[in-house]
């Protein structure tokens, strides 16, 4: 496959519309977020950053449980918990 080929490839699976989960967290910094954990748990809050592993820092949380929810101020919410980011579903 030639350069222009493969660079031909990238640009239409780019038109496709697909994010991958560095761009849907990167653009979604200092905004509020929901996640969706894979026990369950909805988390809403700020997203105050992230780490090469894609783990995200969360800042004004509330964790809601049912009907529990709780509230902190700052918490670290690591990769492999996350199932989705607000209607993004992660793989």
């Amino acid at each position: 496959m030639t350069n222009r080929e493969n660079r031909r490839q990238r640009d239409d699976y780019k038109s496709e519309g697909a994010e991958k989960p560095f761009d849907v967290v990167h653009k979604n910094i200092d905004q509020p977020i929901s996640l969706v954990l894979k026990d369950g748990r909805k988390i809403d809050g700020t997203l105050a950053g992230y780490d090469l592993e894609l783990n995200l820092v969360m800042q004004n949380v509330k964790i809601l449980r049912g009907e529990d929810v709780k509230e902190k101020e700052l918490i670290i919410v690591r990769r492999n918990n996350i199932l989705a980011i607000g209607d993004h579903i992660l793989s």
